[in-house]
């Protein structure tokens, strides 16, 4: 390739860059962390949700930011799902379940919207599955599979590996009695493998 076409390229994909077109062979436009269900989430919006998760409770809760992703990806998936079952997740119940979870943990901040709006897919998550939902939740992440587009940043989409945490999720609240807190596990339910990017990128 010659110098003058090099540069062609190179101006090209700086132009795309800008503008927030996807630069060819990338899933998503850059800035973009999926796009899935008529929704579409920036990093930006993700990194948000995960600094909710470990600044937002001064580190009392540990959350991996593909964790985070999971639950923004499939928030409105698994709301339906639920409310399909006939068990409904209500922003007020999530409101009230995540504030005593932070003074459980001895947090003083109270939930933000970020926080919260991750939490209904934990609980939605919880309530699925301990409920016997297992059809559902092979539905949810099928669908995402099929229909989601992610960004590098974020990994694949992995069918088995979200299938697999959400069974762990469930022996853990399972095996330790958790009760009424029986959502505490499906925080690490993850949905996501093999990231592109850099460790520095992913934070």
């Amino acid at each position: 390739m010659s110098h003058v076409r090099s540069r062609l390229v190179v101006a090209a994909c700086a132009v795309l860059a800008l503008a927030g077109c996807a630069v060819p062979g990338q899933p998503v436009s850059p800035g973009i962390a999926s796009e899935y269900m008529g929704e579409t989430v920036s990093n930006a919006q993700v990194d948000a949700t995960f600094s909710a998760w470990v600044q937002g409770t001064n580190g009392a809760l540990v959350a991996s930011r593909d964790e985070v992703a999971t639950m923004v990806l499939l928030h409105d998936a698994l709301l339906a799902a639920s409310a399909e079952a006939g068990t409904p997740i209500h922003q007020a119940d999530a409101e009230r379940l995540a504030q005593d979870w932070f003074t459980g943990l001895g947090v003083t901040t109270a939930p933000s919207a970020d926080f919260v709006y991750s939490f209904e897919s934990q609980f939605a998550l919880a309530v699925l599955s301990i409920s016997g939902e297992d059809d559902a939740l092979r539905e949810v992440i099928d669908s995402a599979a099929a229909h989601a587009k992610v960004s590098p940043r974020s990994g694949e989409i992995d069918v088995d590996a979200f299938l697999a945490s959400v069974d762990a999720a469930k022996a853990t609240a399972t095996q330790q009695e958790l009760g009424a807190n029986a959502f505490i596990p499906f925080q690490h339910v993850n949905a996501f493998s093999n990231a592109s990017a850099s460790w520095i990128d992913r934070g």
